[in-house]
């Protein structure tokens, strides 16, 4: 995956964090960082976009690994969603 600005490779950094906590692989890469990165660029919005999507994926881990594969896929909306609420806040 190639990131093209310093959002993109924040929001790629983020993802290999949570893949790493949880032991899975996260397919939909490419469409969790275009949900965040149209919305927000701004560095410090998308630190809290993934502290809050680490969160949800702690929540949610059992309901991804359902399938009984470690690949999962977070769904967008979930993403943009939080990412919305995040650069809503003062």
């Amino acid at each position: 995956m190639h990131a093209t600005s310093e959002a993109e490779a924040e929001a790629v950094a983020m993802l290999r964090i949570i893949e790493s906590a949880y032991g899975i692989e996260i397919a939909n890469k490419r469409e969790i960082i275009n949900a965040i990165t149209e919305i927000t660029e701004d560095r410090q919005a998308i630190l809290t976009v993934f502290t809050a999507l680490n969160t949800w994926v702690a929540m949610n881990l059992g309901s991804l690994l359902a399938r009984g594969h470690d690949t999962v896929e977070i769904p967008a909306e979930v993403v943009r969603k939080i990412a919305e609420k995040v650069v809503q806040m003062p």
